[in-house]
């Protein structure tokens, strides 16, 4: 059963710019994402892309494992001229594989531990058809319409976190989902009906979308933390 590490990437990306060829400690964050994904038990990388410049870097690093170029139409690169449903069935009509594992460069902690674990745990557990990792939020939640969503502000006793009363939210941190390729290009999803949360502490699971996030993980006791 083949299995394939997809990273998509775009020109012009919006609310931090030029994103995938952004520092992290030394390696651009693409480079980074690919020779993590190269290092985990996947079959082969695939490198989704309008920029043709990532071609030379995807033959640079495909050594131990195969790493694939795709030029992507830039129509489907943009989120405001293609849905996600569009852009996802679009990457994937361009390749052939069994089981996906769609990875975002923009997770630089998540590495090869991780993406082999929730592989290992997507094919043990039968029951669900699909895998995508979350970070777990234990807080004081509340809706737009300022309704609690997880605790009563209300109660004679105002309860702690610590305690244990609090339910837990769980957000979905966009750096690992696996799925089996027909099922994912027939309906354009990232998860399926069954789907199996693969939970993460906040610092592994790290998602770097502003200036201040890619700042933040730069530093040294971050950095320290990781290691």
């Amino acid at each position: 059963m083949k299995v394939t590490g997809i990273i998509i990437a775009r020109k012009g990306s919006r609310r931090l710019k030029n994103k995938m060829y952004r520092k992290f400690f030394g390696k651009s964050l693409i480079e980074n994402k690919i020779m993590q994904l190269s290092k985990s038990n996947v079959d082969e990388v695939v490198v989704g892309s309008d920029d043709t410049g990532l071609k030379k870097l995807c033959e640079k690093l495909s050594k131990k494992k195969i790493v694939n170029f795709i030029k992507r139409d830039k129509k489907y690169c943009d989120e405001l001229s293609s849905t996600p449903n569009q852009m996802i069935k679009n990457m994937l009509s361009l390749i052939k594989t069994d089981i996906v594992l769609w990875a975002h460069l923009t997770n630089p902690f998540v590495n090869e531990n991780h993406y082999n674990e929730a592989l290992d745990i997507f094919f043990k557990k039968k029951k669900f058809d699909s895998l995508f990792a979350v970070t777990k939020l234990s807080d004081y939640f509340w809706d737009q319409n300022k309704k609690p969503l997880n605790h009563n502000p209300n109660e004679k006793s105002h309860t702690l976190i610590s305690t244990g009363k609090i339910k837990s939210i769980f957000v979905d941190n966009g750096s690992i989902f696996i799925r089996s390729y027909k099922d994912m290009i027939k309906d354009g999803r990232f998860w399926g009906k069954k789907g199996y949360m693969y939970e993460m502490n906040e610092q592994d699971g790290w998602d770097i979308n502003t200036e201040w996030d890619l700042q933040a993980c730069q530093l040294k006791s971050f950095k320290k933390n990781k290691s």
